[in-house]
């Protein structure tokens, strides 16, 4: 099964872009100019050690998306690579998926990630026919919370030590957005810094 795919306009200054072996090399050139940064939040950056690691992974992306199982897009701004979000752990029968993204340092405090996560969420729920998307955050990530709540995410509970992080178990905040969901509801929880 394969579903459209495309290039999404997040504005005059940015887009997203279906991840590609193209992009592979940027994209680690991305990854390994913040490594120290990035790590924090993200385990998957310590295997990311050479541009074949990249490689290798965008390769799996385009056979994820391939196989309509997730849909991985490159962040641009100002036509470079400043993250990256995506569409995971689709689950079909239920029409449910996780939404997950980056950014790196010099691209945060703009809005970016907030219309990424806008973007991908009519990509999910228009394109997809997705019914429930979710956000999982860890909990001391105040950037990732914040950009959940901007966009309108409400916060539902704690899943308890449901991520492996550096060698330990953290607890994440689960966020979820239903389709139809009316985004004038007030918003209740946690309230971050802008991302």
């Amino acid at each position: 099964m394969s579903l459209p795919g495309g290039t999404l306009l997040l504005g005059a200054d940015a887009t997203l872009e279906p991840r590609s072996g193209r992009d592979a090399r940027e994209m680690f050139e991305a990854v390994e100019r913040d490594r120290e940064d990035l790590r924090e939040w993200l385990p998957w950056v310590d295997a990311t050690r050479t541009p074949a690691d990249a490689l290798a992974y965008a390769r799996f992306a385009e056979r994820q998306a391939g196989a309509a199982l997730a849909f991985d897009f490159s962040i641009r701004s100002n036509g470079r690579i400043a993250g990256a979000i995506g569409v995971h752990h689709l689950d079909w029968t239920d029409s449910v998926a996780h939404l997950g993204y980056w950014l790196a340092p010099g691209a945060r405090g703009r809005g970016l990630a907030t219309r990424a996560v806008a973007s991908i969420e009519r990509y999910a729920f228009e394109r997809l026919g997705i019914h429930r998307l979710e956000i999982r955050c860890v909990i001391e990530n105040v950037r990732s919370r914040a950009v959940a709540e901007r966009a309108g995410y409400r916060l539902e509970g704690t899943l308890r030590e449901a991520y492996a992080l550096h060698g330990r178990f953290a607890d994440l905040a689960l966020y979820a957005k239903v389709a139809g969901d009316d985004r004038t509801v007030p918003r209740r929880g946690f309230t971050g810094e802008r991302a």
